[in-house]
């Protein structure tokens, strides 16, 4: 009988056979197939094809609105990728809505050599642009704001009292400012330089040009977290305003507004940040046993994020929008710009599965994410617990799916 004795496979269709003995049948021919269906886009390619030109045409609009301030992580960072045209500036900042990172490689500076630092007192708060300013030109590594509330909280909470703060009666704002150079001539040299330039204003100065007083300037920096962390359970920390950035020679305003709200709203805040970027973090502390609170901070929350906006400057600076700040980001650029941001986001994330709510609001109401509060989603008792032990110990490395699943934290 016939055998068979060749057959070609192309993937998985057979394209031919031949058989020794069968009758001829003229050339072997390939059988028909169907078209290659071409694999779909990329999310890189779809933003490049769809969304990057309008983006381009888009630029004045972009630069017109996007907020002049030295940190700005309101948003997709259009205006970064404008600037460089890599397509990575639009993932930095992203927070997870457009992807996930897999790899990082770290570029390593070397440690500089030297290091002090000094800590001025100023009596006014109109003061601290021009201090500020004089100090961020001698190219400081930190210039950080410790307001008249973080010295309060501070001397009520401590228990050392206001004498051991070490700083005059009546300071409305302590700078702590830190130099790095590579060498103890230089970073001496450096900080003579700035206490000259502030010394007209300024109510006091201490210098610390040793590792130990260095030390000693900065644990009035560290002493409130702790405290914050700590407080009594009728007393909670909240961080519902504590990212606004605003250009430098609007700082001493934004602190100013930031207390007047505060006592319109009969709310303790504690406000400390980076001066020498126009950003300040603002912890609000409400009383708990007083019903109306929750009302209260969202009023709050409404004035002073406006007041950031009328100052030139942005909501998020440096820890993003979440689901909190979200519904701001219209107020703050415009209806345009949100237009981008939705085309990016549909570009990368066509699904939207991806940290949905974040960056781009939902019909939800922002406090719902809060630690506390009327409007927060609920979770189980022990959970609860637990994350509040967290915050209390400043366990942060505890992993909240170990939580949920009831394991005990490392070291129990």
């Amino acid at each position: 009988g016939a055998a068979t004795v060749g057959t070609t496979t192309v993937g998985t269709t057979t394209v031919g056979t031949t058989t020794v003995g069968a009758p001829y049948m003229g050339p072997l021919r390939a059988a028909p197939t169907a078209a290659p269906t071409a694999a779909p886009p990329s999310a890189i390619e779809r933003f490049r094809r769809d969304v990057a030109p309008t983006i381009r045409a888009a630029t004045d609009t972009i630069r017109d609105r996007f907020p002049r301030t030295r940190k700005n992580t309101a948003g997709y960072a259009l205006d970064a990728w404008l600037a460089s045209g890599d397509d990575l500036d639009l993932l930095i900042g992203a927070e997870g809505t457009l992807g996930l990172i897999t790899t990082i490689k770290w570029r390593l500076d070397a440690i500089p050599a030297a290091r002090a630092g000094l800590r001025i007192a100023l009596g006014r708060l109109d003061q601290l642009e021009e201090a500020v300013v004089a100090l961020v030109a001698l190219n400081p590594s930190a210039v950080e704001l410790l307001d008249r509330t973080f010295l309060e909280l501070v001397s009520e909470y401590s228990g050392a009292g206001r004498e051991a703060i070490e700083v005059p009666e009546g300071t409305e704002a302590v700078l702590l400012v830190e130099f790095e150079r590579d060498n103890a001539t230089q970073v001496r040299g450096v900080v003579g330089d700035a206490a000259r330039a502030v010394k007209e204003i300024a109510t006091d100065i201490a210098t610390a040009l040793t590792p130990e007083e260095e030390q000693r300037l900065w644990a009035l920096r560290h002493a409130a977290s702790p405290i914050l962390a700590s407080l009594p359970p009728e007393r909670r920390s909240l961080q519902v305003v504590e990212d606004g950035c605003v250009p430098l020679p609007r700082l001493g305003e934004y602190v100013a507004a930031i207390r007047a709200a505060a006592l319109r709203w009969r709310l303790t805040v504690v406000i400390f940040g980076h001066a020498g970027d126009g950003h300040l973090h603002v912890n609000l502390l409400p009383e708990l046993a007083e019903l109306d609170w929750p009302a209260r901070v969202r009023g709050l929350y409404t004035e002073v994020s406006a007041t950031v906006l009328k100052l030139g400057g942005t909501v998020s600076g440096e820890h993003g929008d979440g689901r909190l700040r979200a519904p701001l980001l219209a107020a703050q650029y415009g209806p345009e710009i949100m237009v981008l941001f939705e085309q990016v986001k549909t570009a990368f994330d066509p699904d939207g599965i991806f940290n949905p709510g974040v960056k781009l609001p939902q019909e939800t109401s922002p406090f719902r994410s809060l630690k506390i509060g009327l409007d927060v989603t609920p979770i189980p008792e022990d959970i609860a617990l637990a994350l509040r032990e967290i915050e209390r110990s400043g366990g942060y490395a505890q992993s909240r799916v170990e939580i949920a699943e009831g394991k005990p934290a490392a070291g129990d």
